[in-house]
């Protein structure tokens, strides 16, 4: 009779422990962090300004690569929304210099919207935080050395 009064409280102290942490748990959709998975070597565009919202993964030349120019009518963001006309901030992890250009098929009149530098890591923009039109980057030309 002591083995099963012994069997009976484990049980209710393991259910009542499991419960604990089930309610104090932190909720499996939490946000991100700002600028959150871009690999070393790519460029990561987000769609929401400060790094937040969906984000598409550019992988740049390889070093010596020379220029590559990637037109953004043709990337999507990880939700599956076009990246194209909707880049509000990026953060650059290669080793390229990035132009970022608005109209790229030069029917209207194309603009450089704003460049990051080679060789310096981390880089980022934002452009839902004033400086720059928000959602007008059309393509990147890409220079890598």
């Amino acid at each position: 009779m002591a083995l099963k009064s012994f069997k009976l409280a484990t049980a209710v102290a393991s259910a009542v422990a499991g419960a604990a942490l089930l309610l104090s748990a932190t909720p499996a959709s939490a946000a991100n962090p700002p600028y959150d998975g871009c690999p070393a070597w790519a460029l990561c565009l987000y769609q929401h300004g400060g790094g937040t919202g969906s984000k598409a993964i550019v992988i740049p030349p390889s070093a010596g690569g020379g220029t590559e120019i990637v037109r953004l009518t043709k990337v999507h963001f990880l939700n599956g929304d076009l990246a194209d006309n909707q880049v509000s901030s990026w953060i650059n992890n290669s080793q390229c210099q990035i132009e970022f250009w608005d109209d790229p098929y030069g029917e209207l009149h194309p603009s450089q919207v704003d460049v990051a530098s080679s060789w310096a890591w981390g880089a980022k923009g934002d452009y839902a935080s004033g400086g720059y039109p928000n959602d007008r980057i059309s393509s990147l030309r890409f220079y890598c050395p």
